[in-house]
């Protein structure tokens, strides 16, 4: 790669990057709970790996807890560089996962479509900018496919060691053991014996690295059955076609359908001009990668990685002779691109207080009130507050719910969460039940019964705002413990309009 290259791969990768710079807020981010896992498990509370552990509602919920090792890896690096160091840590793997992906598509179809196909595909690219357990998928699967592409068989023994780590840091690991059983097919069609022995045998070894883990076969099971109904409906595992007629705004949206459109139409024209160069590989990974990403929009990423490489591919042999356009030519046409990208994007890009690496200033704060008035519970929370607040009081108190659908039962969110929020009479049963004598709760949960829940609790007599922030607002039942809390720091509720 030329100097002249190397500085617009930069100047690309910078602009991948800006994505991920970022301030962390624990209040609406599952991180602080994985950050929990991992320090309980360094401090051997193996339980939280098969139980609800963290929930006073329902402790004894069978739990698979599949992405324990990515909460010990945070935990670890949080506890030696801090919010900081965790950061720059995602950053860095971010930007890791992108050039792996970005070298291989030069590979395939020369720097100057990649340079192009790059700048369209990054917003989708960076649509999982949150530091979470599926970042280290991500790399992994980035390490398997750059791997298995440049065919060195002495690599191909390292895959069922990474898989090994995979299979305890995030439920992908299976499509780990998909990309070599993919490349397996493949040179069984491309009759290449040896490279199919080869192969076969690092199947075996993946498959077998896969049972390694707390949970055995049924973890190696559990992704096939992760997508189960829950009582509590997560946007990320909708469809594009119901968060469109839902009325969802998100530019990804728009820019997954048209990226969609042109991975399908790059395999029509490769079909009509040079269809003997159609590669089996990269048709199912397409389709498979084409599908996932409709009907879950947390698979855009994947999806748009895979495309820069499958695109890029396609176009190369369509005989476009695309590769014929100058260095400068290939430049002004992306930065075309870019500049339509950013009309776009420019409110998904982070700025102003946002901007940046640790933690939101004052994300604590709440926290620091809760523990210098000396509060104490049982509390009443809210599901996207749930991390939040396990990683800040438990062991201390456990929790009502917390953002893990998968960790409660259909009838804990559809017939009591739920439910409690949009009826008084229910909410009235349910604090009888538990005595709440708080709640603790993310006023920027947009839910109707969320927000209806806030108008009900403002406007009831017994519960007071003693605290509010620009993420958290906590109540105190009206009663003798809180009395001294609450004659100090009273908000009234005309503050809030009602």
């Amino acid at each position: 790669m030329s100097k002249v290259q190397t500085v617009i791969l930069v100047f690309l990768m910078v602009w991948y990057g800006w994505f991920y710079l970022k301030k962390i807020d624990l209040t609406t981010a599952d991180l602080g709970r994985h950050i929990k896992n991992g320090e309980m498990i360094v401090n051997g509370e193996w339980g939280i790996l098969k139980t609800n552990f963290y929930s006073y509602t329902e402790p004894d919920f069978p739990v698979v807890n599949h992405h324990w090792g990515a909460g010990v890896i945070f935990y670890f690096i949080s506890q030696v560089f801090g919010f900081t160091g965790l950061s720059l840590f995602y950053l860095a793997l971010s930007l890791a996962i992108f050039y792996l992906f970005f070298w291989i598509a030069k590979k395939e179809a020369g720097f100057k479509l990649a340079l192009m196909l790059s700048v369209l595909l990054v917003p989708l690219m960076a649509a999982r900018t949150e530091i979470r357990p599926e970042g280290l998928s991500y790399l992994f699967m980035a390490l398997f496919f750059w791997i298995l592409y440049n065919n060195n068989k002495k690599w191909f023994w390292v895959l069922p060691l990474v898989q090994l780590v995979w299979v305890n840091t995030h439920i992908y690991f299976i499509f780990g053991v998909g990309l070599v059983g993919l490349s397996w097919v493949d040179s069984l069609i491309k009759r290449d014996s040896r490279q199919a022995r080869i192969t076969m045998r690092v199947l075996g070894l993946t498959s077998l690295a896969s049972l390694v883990s707390p949970f055995g076969v049924k973890g190696f099971l559990y992704p096939f059955n992760i997508l189960k109904e829950y009582g509590y409906r997560i946007v990320e595992n909708q469809s594009v076609l119901f968060l469109e007629n839902w009325g969802f705004k998100d530019p990804n949206l728009r820019l997954f359908e048209i990226c969609l459109v042109v991975l399908v139409l790059s395999f029509i024209l490769l079909l009509v001009r040079n269809r003997q160069k159609i590669s089996f590989k990269y048709l199912v990974l397409g389709l498979m990668w084409g599908i996932l990403g409709f009907m879950a929009i947390r698979n855009f990423a994947m999806f748009a990685f895979f495309s820069l490489v499958i695109v890029g591919y396609n176009l190369k042999n369509s005989r476009l002779e695309i590769e014929k356009l100058s260095l400068t030519a290939s430049v002004l046409a992306s930065l075309f691109v870019l500049m339509n990208v950013l009309y776009f994007y420019h409110s998904k890009l982070p700025s102003g207080s946002g901007f940046g690496v640790g933690l939101v200033e004052d994300n604590l704060k709440s926290v620091e009130f809760f523990e210098d008035q000396d509060l104490v519970g049982p509390v009443f929370n809210n599901y996207d507050l749930g991390g939040y607040l396990i990683y800040n009081f438990y062991p201390k108190w456990q929790v009502f719910t917390d953002n893990r659908p998968e960790a409660y039962s259909v009838a804990h969110f559809k017939d009591v969460y739920i439910p409690a929020q949009y009826e008084n009479s229910v909410w009235q049963e349910l604090d009888n039940e538990y005595g709440f004598n708080v709640i603790y709760f993310g006023h920027r949960d947009y839910t109707d019964w969320g927000q209806k829940f806030l108008i009900e609790r403002v406007k009831d007599e017994s519960w007071v705002v003693v605290y509010y922030d620009q993420s958290v607002i906590i109540f105190l039942k009206q009663n003798e413990l809180n009395s001294p809390v609450i004659e100090k720091y009273e908000i009234s509720s005309k503050v809030f309009g009602l």
